[in-house]
């Protein structure tokens, strides 16, 4: 039996559903014009946020609370044709910075700061 981490990601146990919101956008006349978001939903594991990945994130995202998403799809921090990915997830908003690309393991890992919710 071949052990595979995404196994982990998708486990009945820790399994969750989150939304996705991906934005695409282009520069116009030197600004940026973000398109309407594309809505996915996803399935994985969503744990709190280390002392160490904390202390990675900027300054003023500290206090705002961050979590940890991991997902057997790809997740996009900033990127050239579009904004960071953004998940709705236990009604709070949270935007993604920093990214684990273990896609050859099968997942992909993000660390998420809430940026609106309850």
């Amino acid at each position: 039996m071949v052990f595979n981490l995404r196994n982990v990601v998708l486990h009945t146990a820790y399994v969750q559903s989150f939304v996705v919101y991906r934005s695409s956008g282009q520069f116009v006349n030197g600004r940026w014009v973000e398109n309407t978001p594309i809505q996915i939903t996803m399935q994985g594991t969503v744990v709190a946020a280390s002392e160490k990945e904390i202390v990675a994130l900027p300054e003023g995202d500290r206090i705002q609370g961050s979590m940890v998403f991991h997902s057997t799809e790809e997740l996009f921090p900033t990127r050239s044709n579009g904004t960071s990915d953004k998940i709705l997830w236990n009604n709070q908003l949270w935007k993604l910075f920093t990214l684990g690309d273990y896609g050859d393991y099968g997942f992909w890992r993000m660390v998420g700061v809430r940026i609106k919710g309850n």
